[in-house]
């Protein structure tokens, strides 16, 4: 499938403000199962954008805005082909407990609880609800987890942000996928499986298109598997991955600083479209006008953050 996407922020701010720094997790990755063929980051006021790769593997954009500025627009257009490989889950046959000294090392980041992803009284009785046994294929639990989360939890949105901790979904039994991706890393790690959480997008043919979370589990003998606790689903070729790591915090959209005490409003819109091939190399210079309404995410904000990451879990969750 060839999926055109486009995602775009516009930052408004009440005074002008100085020094925008802004670092972006936004170009879709390349590999097994899908390959960006171009991406084009737009930025206005027009500023230097420069490129690295972090820890994880992720594509990375930053640059800052010196001038006093009223407002700052950022689209990110990509064309992406998706192909990813058949998996048949019940060919896994690793079972539980996995021995952690055969583990490979790289492992070892998507083994640990940390920041959202944490230990809380409130989970343990899932814990206790799905604990595997010895000898139980891990593929099965996997599938387990997934269903009872999506089963089990309502999606709503605001009802949390990107730093609450899995307490919030918990308790209100309600979150949006980012709550259920990390919900699902907590359980699968509390039983020793590595797990790490995936940002990217949905194409939802004939429906809102949609930034969206999800998970990917690691098996010894079929090595990462994308599984969406949100859909209950296996990750096809629908889905368009961005950026990985240990949980949201890893791979927010943007984040940043500015100079100022303006009032900030952030305004967001996503849209995916189907391309029967791909488009010349120019194609960025002919993009159509989106066709969804900007969305206010926050507004009314007085700080002296771009976007603290509660702001940009807003573009995350939905």
């Amino acid at each position: 499938m060839i999926l055109e996407i486009q995602h775009e922020t516009r930052l408004i701010y009440s005074e002008p403000v100085t020094e925008s720094i802004a670092e972006m997790r936004m170009e879709p990755a390349s590999d097994a199962d899908q390959s960006c063929r171009s991406f084009h980051l737009a930025v206005n006021p027009s500023t230097g954008v420069f490129r690295y790769v972090d820890g994880f593997g992720n594509r990375v954009h930053h640059f800052n805005v010196a001038p006093p500025h009223l407002e700052m627009r950022m689209l990110a257009a990509s064309i992406v082909e998706t192909h990813p490989r058949p998996r048949d889950l019940s060919a896994s046959s690793a079972k539980y407990p996995l021995d952690p000294a055969t583990l490979p090392l790289e492992m070892l980041d998507f083994l640990h609880l940390r920041g959202p992803v944490r230990h809380t009284p409130r989970l343990d009785p899932i814990l206790n609800l799905l604990r595997p046994s010895d000898g139980q294929l891990l593929a099965e639990l996997v599938q387990t987890v997934c269903r009872y989360i999506h089963d089990h939890f309502i999606y709503a949105r605001h009802v949390t942000l990107a730093s609450s901790p899995i307490d919030d979904v918990l308790s209100h039994g309600k979150g949006v996928c980012q709550d259920f991706t990390h919900l699902m890393i907590a359980v699968l790690r509390h039983f020793a499986v590595p797990t790490r959480y995936v940002s990217g997008y949905i194409h939802r043919p004939d429906k809102e298109s949609q930034s969206h979370a999800w998970c990917e589990v690691w098996l010894p003998d079929l090595g990462w598997i994308g599984i969406d606790p949100t859909n209950d689903s296996l990750v096809d070729e629908r889905f368009v991955k961005v950026a990985t790591g240990r949980d949201f915090t890893d791979v927010p959209p943007n984040k940043g600083l500015f100079k100022g005490r303006a009032t900030e409003t952030i305004q967001v819109r996503v849209e995916t479209r189907q391309l029967e091939a791909l488009p010349s190399l120019s194609w960025q210079d002919q993009l159509p006008a989106l066709h969804v309404p900007l969305t206010e995410i926050v507004s009314g904000r007085q700080a002296m953050q771009l976007m603290t990451e509660d702001d940009a879990s807003q573009q995350q969750q939905q």
